[in-house]
């Protein structure tokens, strides 16, 4: 089964940069060009990791972020910033917010080794989420068995 990663930027080049950083790790990529298109794909499909730029129309990085953290899946689905914002401000702005990890665009040769790395380390932290969720439930399920 293959991951699904959310993109939300609204800059197709953006978009097309990130799309093939992450293509020989075959995830299934599904986009959004603002925070409310990305928070109705998120209730109607399912989502491993959430790569998320700031600067947006309609609504915003920092407005998702927002939003998304009053939502169930807030503490399962992880999120890397994305973003061309490298002042202070914006960086501790973002980081109030309970995300997976930040990193600033556009990549170099060694920056998009390390996107990549950081993509592998959410998607595998969201695996190992839901397996202890699985095994939590099977051992509840055993425990009112006996």
């Amino acid at each position: 089964m293959n991951n699904t990663i959310l993109l939300i930027d609204d800059n197709m080049l953006d978009n097309a940069i990130v799309k093939n950083c992450l293509y020989d790790e075959r995830y299934s990529i599904i986009s959004a060009v603002n925070g409310l298109e990305a928070l109705e794909l998120i209730e109607s499909r399912n989502v491993d990791l959430i790569l998320l730029d700031i600067i947006m129309p309609i609504m915003d990085g920092y407005g998702f972020l927002g939003e998304f953290s009053k939502t169930l899946y807030h503490a399962e689905i992880p999120v890397i910033v994305a973003t061309n914002l490298d002042d202070p401000e914006s960086i501790e702005k973002t980081l109030k917010f309970d995300i997976f990890d930040y990193i600033v665009k556009p990549f170099d040769d060694t920056h998009r080794l390390i996107f990549i790395n950081k993509v592998k380390t959410a998607i595998r932290y969201r695996n190992a989420l839901l397996d202890l969720k699985r095994a939590s439930k099977l051992i509840k399920r055993l425990s009112s068995n006996t």
